[in-house]
């Protein structure tokens, strides 16, 4: 019985033990078949998408606790999601899979920063990676990747390193994530890769402490992550301040990782 309190406890289930199974919602009877395995202590927990059926204050509430769950006991738990932010916030190792076969395998940080092709870049993050055509050129001597933007013209960004060196001329997709493209007072002071290409803006979308802003490069929707004060307006030329040190590039054929 005190096991059991516990359990109902953590999953704020304790006013519904007295209730036959028919007067239970979808969301508890899934906290109920989550408490039958807390119970009984096992050595290891199998989870497939446990949280689907929650309401999303509730998930969020679930996903601290199953943190906090793994911490002290630090049992092993395999756990299956279709949500990205479950699998970021709650692993030690992510396996990404796709089509029966595993894309991926690391830590979050490693899957986030280094996806290994396309799939897992796409996949992985909210709002996903940026992916678009771009041309490796030489720019000053370093690597650069040229995109085409809406209006036109044409914009040669830099590398950060000159890992691309050997695949001047070559046609790549390049990968960065909405926080790599910023306004220019937002962006990463300690970033030694920060260049501005100046590009029209065709939708901001005002999300309380962020305002994504998105233009056309390379023919895709491109998002950046501003600042949420940022004056920005649909239809005029901006600045868009690229973090280069987070780019990654992609066979446009094999879609895998080439830098």
């Amino acid at each position: 019985e005190k096991r059991i309190g516990q359990v109902a406890d953590l999953l704020q289930i304790s006013h519904l033990l007295d209730r036959k199974p028919g007067q239970l919602s979808g969301g508890q009877r899934q906290r109920v078949a989550m408490g039958r395995a807390l119970v009984r202590e096992p050595d290891v927990f199998l989870f497939d998408e446990p949280l689907s059926n929650l309401d999303a204050k509730l998930r969020v509430d679930m996903r601290t606790e199953i943190k906090k769950l793994h911490q002290k006991l630090g049992t092993t738990i395999v756990y299956v999601t279709h949500d990205q932010i479950e699998a970021l916030t709650l692993s030690t190792r992510i396996a990404v899979m796709f089509g029966g076969y595993v894309q991926q395998l690391g830590t979050p940080k490693e899957i986030y920063d280094n996806p290994a092709n396309m799939f897992v870049a796409g996949f992985m993050g909210s709002p996903s990676m940026n992916l678009f055509p771009a041309k490796v050129v030489s720019a000053d001597g370093r690597p650069a990747a040229e995109v085409s933007l809406a209006d036109g013209k044409t914009a040669a960004i830099p590398f950060a390193s000159d890992a691309l060196s050997s695949s001047i001329g070559k046609d790549i997709i390049l990968g960065i994530r909405p926080e790599a493209i910023t306004d220019k007072d937002g962006a990463d002071r300690n970033s030694k890769a920060v260049h501005i290409v100046d590009a029209p803006v065709e939708v901001t979308e005002p999300a309380g402490s962020d305002t994504f802003v998105v233009s056309q490069i390379g023919g895709k929707d491109v998002t950046g992550r501003f600042r949420a004060d940022v004056a920005v307006k649909a239809g005029e030329v901006f600045p868009f301040a690229f973090n280069m040190e987070k780019a990654v590039a992609f066979d446009p054929k094999t879609e895998k990782r080439i830098a």
